[in-house]
């Protein structure tokens, strides 16, 4: 099990240079990060059934899908959606890369597979829960202390200078 150490300097490696804004926004988040490294992260709120994670990771052969529980609060998706991202960054993949037409509609087979294999050992929960505490603890630190980036290109190269997003990232 990596130290919260090791972690905190796995979210700062991971996410820099993806030039967040203010507040954080999980759809930018995952559509930078993806698109630094040449492979989609697509989101997909969806009611998914009680018994089951609020989020759910799948590889499939054109991008990683996070399906996120679509019956609950904003803050509780965002909350759900990083969480996977965790998972993502920590390396925890567990599912084998599937058809994207599987996931448009999919057989109760392929549900029930899927959702057997999502299940991650107790470290790992750990870590994809760190990981998401230290990135929702920056945001919600830096939204307090700078509040909001500004859209100016030039004014957004100021408040970073001056400590914008107090120099996590």
């Amino acid at each position: 099990m990596r130290s919260q150490r090791a972690l905190r300097a796995l979210c700062r490696d991971t996410l820099k240079g993806l030039d967040l804004d203010l507040p954080l926004d999980v759809t930018q988040l995952c559509d930078r990060y993806g698109a630094q490294r040449g492979r989609a992260i697509r989101l997909i709120a969806h009611p998914l059934p009680a018994g089951v994670p609020n989020g759910i990771w799948l590889a499939a052969d054109d991008a990683d899908y996070f399906f996120y529980q679509a019956n609950t609060s904003e803050l509780h998706q965002d909350q759900i959606v990083v969480h996977e991202f965790g998972h993502l960054i920590a390396g925890h993949q567990m599912l084998g890369a599937v058809a994207a037409s599987a996931l448009t509609a999919p057989s109760d087979e392929q549900s029930d597979a899927a959702l057997s294999r999502t299940c991650y050992s107790d470290e790992r929960e750990w870590e994809a829960e760190m990981l998401a505490s230290m990135i929702l603890n920056w945001a919600g630190e830096a939204r307090l202390t700078v509040g909001s980036t500004p859209d100016d290109t030039h004014l957004r190269g100021i408040q970073r200078v001056l400590g914008g997003h107090k120099g996590w990232l």
